[in-house]
């Protein structure tokens, strides 16, 4: 299992800016409520609003706050000033890369490699290294995992080879920002997932978003500013982000486990229950792990409601909801998919904070000017 935190695009500009003091307020809170089980975090791209230097500076300074690994990737506001040079000597030095941790390959790519707004590209020689890239993590076993700025269909002339590439490397999740919006979209084998964005953020309260990877299950969930205790199921699967209908952990048959992890301080117990049946204790497997028993043969075949419930110490209770798809002979209806990856979208899932309204400059590819360079204009 392996857990991760994605702030969604930052686009700072200004210190006193509310998105400048709500990116170091959420970095703060994940470093004080999140210390067990977080591998990582990830900034999806459009880290400095114009790309200039002091922003940058800003950037870093906040990072510098970070008890956990940052990873980042650019994004098309990185690039405004003409060039990654500021964000390669600020945040990464490498705008694309691969990192394995245990039993999952990582994937980070630079969409702005051939930018030419409004399309993103990767370009050649990326897409060569891409290929190579996946390739062996493929002869190695291994779940792989991207993290690009926008949907691959986004890309331009580039946009049909990493597709390819994902579908044929099995790729298990696509994590993106640029949308400044929650989404999830699955095209029956892989999970997109896009994050509400910390700066232009139209949609609702900035917060985080928390990915779990539990044994191939993929589980998500948005947490805004402030809220604590943190529920998250990571296994079973939801029956809306199935992409492995084999496995008994996804169409769920037979006796099988159920885990969840919890985060805040002081949890004094955690409970599942079963389409609104008695609340059972979960055991404590690890620092933010708990496990429950759930005997599905004795349950209908088709949707389960799964809960998890915690309680903290201070009387603070937080729970996850998911509907399981049960079905004893492994039976499956396999819902139809479309061609294009933004297409399969869930839609709405206020459990996950997921509103399906799709408010943000950028739905499907608009590109939306820095707020400098806005003002500029109007100058």
């Amino acid at each position: 299992m392996i857990s991760w935190i994605h702030f969604g695009d930052l686009h700072i500009s200004e210190r006193d800016e509310q998105n400048y003091r709500d990116f170091v307020y959420l970095i703060d809170e994940a470093n004080r409520q999140m210390a067990a089980g977080i591998a990582f975090a990830i900034l999806p791209g459009d880290n400095a609003d114009d790309g200039e230097e002091d922003q940058y500076e800003l950037v870093r300074s906040a990072l510098s706050r970070s008890r956990f690994a940052v990873h980042a990737i650019p994004g098309d506001h990185d690039v405004a000033s003409g060039s990654l040079d500021l964000f390669r000597r600020y945040v990464c030095d490498a705008p694309h890369r691969s990192l394995t941790l245990g039993a999952y390959h990582f994937v980070f790519l630079n969409s702005v490699a051939k930018w030419q707004p409004p399309l993103f590209g990767l370009g050649s020689e990326q897409i060569a290294w891409l290929q190579d890239d996946l390739n062996l993590a493929v002869r190695s076993g291994k779940r792989i995992v991207v993290f690009i700025h926008a949907y691959p269909s986004e890309h331009g002339s580039d946009a049909s080879l990493p597709r390819e590439l994902f579908s044929q490397s099995g790729v298990v999740l696509v994590e993106m920002g640029h949308t400044h919006y929650n989404e999830l979209a699955n095209d029956g084998q892989t999970i997109y997932a896009a994050t509400r964005s910390t700066g232009q953020v139209e949609e609702g309260v900035p917060g985080f978003s928390v990915t779990t990877l539990d044994n191939g299950v993929v589980s998500w969930k948005f947490k805004p500013i402030g809220e604590w205790p943190l529920v998250m199921i990571t296994s079973p699967a939801d029956q809306r982000l199935i992409i492995d209908p084999s496995s008994p952990a996804q169409v769920v048959r037979g006796p099988i486990q159920v885990r969840a992890r919890v985060w805040g301080d002081a949890i004094e117990n955690v409970t599942m229950s079963v389409d609104n049946g008695e609340a059972e204790l979960m055991v404590k497997l690890d620092d933010c792990t708990w496990a429950g028993a759930w005997a599905s043969m004795e349950s209908m075949d088709g949707a389960n409601v799964i809960t998890v419930t915690a309680l903290s110490q201070h009387g603070r209770m937080a729970k996850d909801s998911i509907k399981v798809y049960s079905n004893q002979q492994g039976k499956y209806p396999v819902p139809i998919r479309q061609i294009i990856d933004y297409e399969n979208a869930i839609g709405e899932w206020p459990e996950k904070h997921i509103l399906g309204t799709q408010l943000g400059p950028n739905e499907n590819g608009r590109h939306w000017p820095s707020r400098r360079k806005r003002e500029r204009v109007t100058q």
